[in-house]
């Protein structure tokens, strides 16, 4: 049986020899041809070749090297060469990504450059290749150098770009986001509050942005160990609860249990105690007499999520749990399911790293002060997982939950006060 072999386009054979071929062909095309074959590219003559197909690309790089190679372009040439050999070794020093940082944040000094340089050659997507910007980019860059304005956080004329956040906005977040009141809230809450009280308008991802140009973001962040995400999710209230425990160290020495349970739809916590010993049932019975008082409610089952430990799978939480009016369904985390506990034992991370952290408090004042904090938490501090909305709010109204937010109104109020803002400046 005759061995078929493949035969090669002349361009292929011509780009091998001039040793361009990795800057011409893709490598998967360059690993398909025999390393021997390469030798005897130009002993052959055949008019039909195996990768014809690049036939336009090797021509348009065979035409530009005639033109390279030409005696009359030689000092041109040198020059060339020598820009290249410049700026591929900076590239790989400084590498690439940080070589288009120091171009970003210097945009100002290039921009009046890049253009006198785009002037000259008539070049000007070689040159933003060269300098890996995209045109998009430089038009932007562009816009903000010619209409620049230091009294905009984004440097440009609120006149020539009126969407941007009015300065009003500006200093309505400056008071927010340092107000002593809200310190120990997360940048989103705070932002679901300003919005719900229709102090600013935008998005949420925009308050972000502005806050890190204030440089008011950073002395909120909390980092915490990176846990595995609850899996579980409820669509309604009261279809799963979670139950947790954690301790408090009073002034006297002694430890102090706080129970929290939870319901996993809304956030909110549906009821919690201090306690001197371990005991879940305190907290377990609360909940069902506040939500649910004396009605029989076996038919609504709720699945309860806890821990492994002792306090929560006990005798005295089974007889609870089996004599119930309402249908309760405890489940082990990790053990009767596959998720964890998570969602409770965050909000326990916030309880103690937010509101109790470098507290002196005895018993009693532990539990005065869990009652305004655990207040706050349900009904005034909007929760970053409802966007602008309380866990209370979601728990008595389940569809808040899919309530979209629509800036149109304050959005036109923006605009026109940009519009009349001055600055001093003559605008263009």
């Amino acid at each position: 049986m005759s061995k078929c072999y493949s035969r090669y386009h002349t361009n292929v054979k011509l780009c091998y020899s001039l040793g361009i071929e990795k800057q011409i062909f893709p490598k998967e095309f360059l690993q398909e041809i025999p390393k021997t074959t390469s030798q005897y590219w130009k002993k052959k003559n055949n008019l039909e070749y195996y990768g014809s197909q690049y036939e336009e690309i090797a021509q348009c790089t065979t035409e530009e090297l005639k033109l390279i190679a030409d005696n009359r372009a030689k000092q041109m040439r040198k020059t060339f060469v020598s820009f290249l050999k410049v700026y591929f070794m900076i590239i790989e020093l400084i590498d690439e990504n940080k070589f288009k940082q120091i171009i970003k944040s210097n945009y100002r000094q290039l921009v009046p450059l890049i253009e006198n340089l785009i002037s000259v050659t008539q070049s000007k997507n070689l040159i933003l290749k060269f300098l890996k910007i995209s045109p998009f980019q430089f038009g932007q860059w562009q816009k903000m150098r010619r209409y620049e304005c230091k009294e905009s956080l984004i440097w440009v004329c609120y006149k020539r770009e009126s969407r941007q956040i009015s300065w009003t906005e500006i200093i309505t977040m400056k008071r927010l986001l340092k107000d002593n009141k809200f310190l120990h809230w997360s940048s989103g809450s705070v932002w679901g509050k300003a919005v719900k009280d229709g102090k600013i308008s935008m998005s949420i991802q925009s308050w972000y942005h502005y806050a890190k140009l204030l440089g008011l973001g950073q002395n909120r962040k909390k980092f915490y160990k990176k846990r595995k995400r609850i899996s579980v999710r409820a669509e309604k209230p009261n279809e799963i609860w979670h139950m947790d425990v954690t301790r408090f160290k009073t002034s006297d020495g002694n430890w102090a249990y706080i129970y929290t349970l939870m319901d996993n739809f809304s956030r909110r916590i549906l009821s919690w105690n201090v306690n001197h010993t371990l005991s879940g049932k305190i907290s377990l019975k609360s909940a069902i007499v506040e939500q649910f008082g004396n009605k029989n409610m076996e038919t609504d089952n709720i699945d309860l999520i806890v821990d492994g430990g002792t306090e929560n799978n006990n005798i005295n939480i089974h007889e609870f749990i089996k004599n119930c009016k309402v249908g309760i369904y405890k489940k082990v985390a990790l053990k009767d399911v596959s998720f964890s506990n998570s969602m409770i034992e965050g909000n326990n991370r916030i309880l103690k790293q937010t509101y109790l952290k470098d507290k002196t408090l005895n018993f009693e004042e532990l539990e005065n002060y869990l009652d305004h904090a655990i207040d706050e938490y349900n009904n005034i501090k909007p929760h970053y997982f409802h966007k602008i909305y309380t866990p209370t709010e979601i728990y008595n109204q389940p569809e808040l939950k899919n309530t979209k937010l629509y800036f149109e109104k304050l959005n036109k109020e923006r605009i026109v006060h940009n519009k009349n803002y001055s600055c001093g400046k003559v605008c263009p």
